[in-house]
């Protein structure tokens, strides 16, 4: 009689199972995946039986997680903070910190100087001057040399200006030309009534005294103004100059006086351009019609002949286009942008091909 062959538990239910069987009666798992099952799931012991890949394991004892310390990260926040105001006492003392410029101030030289202009309606004040080897808070100053301004701008009027300080302020430098700031603290636009200090570095060597140097305001493309860097320098050719004047003329059917001219390096935000100056017409109004007299835009009916024939568009006007029956004493300004050496000029009315009557006026300035 044949011996039965020995018994083998299925691996997953753990069942009794011979080798001839190809299911287990149990769970049905078959021998492939009984195989398969083997090499990665531990076999099941039987009851009362342990088997030797899972060993018994004594229980962990309980372990009592330490408190948590609520007062290391204000001590870790304390430290880090030292550290940091560390670094940068060292580095304002001029001792070396990894990222800082690592040398102390040189000496420094200052001139008071408080010297104002009028640059694009702004009111620039040149409060000093300072020169140094280098700047040791001015990450683009260079070891040959430095010269700072301090700059005051205010804004009187009612409408924002705009400028570029690294492009209308230039150092002028014998020996090198002029030289633009590497470094300008506050720039872009000035509101209304608005006011700020500003500094502006540019690179100058040392042995050049300040005497030596001049800043220069205005772009190639406008007037520009040079103020030496001296205590108490001559800018009166770039103060505004006003003249009282008395001439009248008569252009469609209305009385017109010329009251006064005012010569300006800039107007309503802008600078003069290259080689120009604003002249504005103050000029008033009869109107003895009786009808109200529309003249229209100034634009349009006002020219200004300049000593050469050339004759020249208004760049701005407040005068009114209709002035009303019985005004008096009614009118505005024109303004134009004229060649800075003319002293004598021809104002025009009437408009051309229209058949208007054209009348003339001549003006003429102090030297």
């Amino acid at each position: 009689m044949a011996q039965d062959s020995p018994l083998s538990f299925c691996p997953r239910c753990g069942a009794p199972t011979r080798p001839s069987q190809r299911f287990c009666p149990h769970c049905g798992l078959s021998a492939e995946e009984a195989f398969s099952y083997q090499s990665v799931q531990p076999p099941l012991s039987r009851p009362g039986q342990q088997t030797p890949e899972t060993p018994a394991v004594a229980p962990r004892p309980l372990v009592r997680r330490p408190r948590q310390q609520r007062w290391l990260l204000p001590v870790l926040l304390a430290l880090v903070l030292l550290i940091a105001l560390g670094y940068v006492t060292a580095g304002l003392a001029g001792v070396p910190v990894p990222g800082f410029r690592s040398e102390a101030q040189e000496p420094v030289t200052t001139l008071r100087l408080d010297t104002t202009v009028t640059y694009a309606s702004a009111r620039m004040t040149i409060q000093r001057v300072q020169q140094a080897q280098t700047f040791a808070d001015d990450p683009h100053a260079t070891e040959d040399g430095m010269v700072r301004v301090f700059l005051h701008e205010e804004n009187l009027t009612a409408s924002p200006i705009v400028y570029n300080l690294y492009q209308c302020a230039h150092l002028l430098v014998p020996g090198k030309g002029e030289q633009a700031p590497l470094l300008v603290t506050a720039n872009g636009s000035l509101a209304p009534q608005a006011n700020r200090n500003n500094l502006l570095d540019f690179a100058a060597p040392q042995d050049i005294p300040l005497s030596k140097l001049t800043l220069r305001l205005g772009t190639d493309n406008e007037a520009q103004m040079d103020i030496p860097l001296t205590s108490k320098p001559d800018l009166s050719r770039y103060a505004p100059r006003s003249v009282k004047l008395n001439t009248s003329l008569q252009y469609f059917g209305l009385n017109w006086t010329v009251t006064g001219a005012t010569l300006a390096w800039s107007t309503e935000g802008q600078q003069a351009p290259r080689g120009k100056i604003f002249l504005t017409l103050t000029l008033t109004v009869d109107n003895t019609l009786a009808q109200t007299a529309i003249p229209g835009s100034p634009y349009d009916y006002i020219r200004l002949q300049t000593e050469n024939g050339a004759r020249i568009t208004p760049s701005y006007s407040t005068l009114p286009v209709a002035f009303s029956q019985g005004a008096n004493n009614q009118g505005g300004t024109v303004t134009f942008s004229v060649p800075q050496k003319d002293q004598q000029f021809t104002l025009i009315m009437g408009q051309s091909g229209s058949g208007m009557e054209s009348t003339s006026a001549t003006i003429r300035l102090p030297s």
